[in-house]
């Protein structure tokens, strides 16, 4: 009987272990560069707010940027992705360093071929960047700044510097603008 007991309260710290290492779950709304391939118009990056279902920790919530996202559409058009981070491979890390400050890279060792998609890679960092700081702007004061780093492919000469830095969240100058 003890010996029962013994396992089921095992099993109980287990299982609660779990479900608070599971963290809350949440819908926000994030952006992302989107692709327009598939569309009968040029392609480009669309820099797109789009609903997620992330981890309530602030890492996830940027991270969100590199998740796949299949947009509705009809069964002859049959994009699987349309988000140019996850669809190029691109890397993204996100790590929290103080209070609200992060460091995030941008990963661009194992990127995709952009040809497909009809843009630059230039174009997808910059897209990138724009959905960076519109996540950063709108995350409702839970997000403060962030110092942005561009690790290249080998034998990379572009200049990443321009993307490169800090970046401070402006919600709270909209907030008083709003008052």
């Amino acid at each position: 009987m003890k010996r029962g007991l013994f396992f089921l309260t095992l099993a109980v710290c287990v299982l609660g272990a779990a479900c608070a290492h599971a963290g809350t779950r949440m819908l926000a709304f994030i952006h992302q560069p989107l692709t327009t391939l598939g569309t009968d118009g040029d392609a480009v990056v669309v820099v797109a707010r789009v609903p997620v279902l992330v981890n309530a920790v602030p890492e996830s919530f940027i991270g969100a940027i590199a998740m796949p996202n299949r947009l509705p559409q009809s069964e002859s058009a049959g994009m699987p992705d349309s988000n140019l981070v996850s669809l190029l491979h691109m890397g993204v890390s996100v790590q929290l360093v103080k209070g609200r400050h992060f460091r995030i890279v941008l990963d661009l060792q194992n990127l995709g071929d952009c040809e497909p998609y009809g843009v630059t890679v230039k174009e997808v960092v910059a897209g990138t960047v724009q959905c960076l700081q519109a996540t950063f702007d709108e995350g409702g004061g839970h997000l403060g700044s962030y110092e942005l780093s561009i690790l290249p492919k080998k034998d990379d000469k572009t200049d990443w510097s321009p993307y490169e830095g800090r970046y401070e969240a402006k919600a709270k100058e909209k907030a008083q603008k709003a008052r």
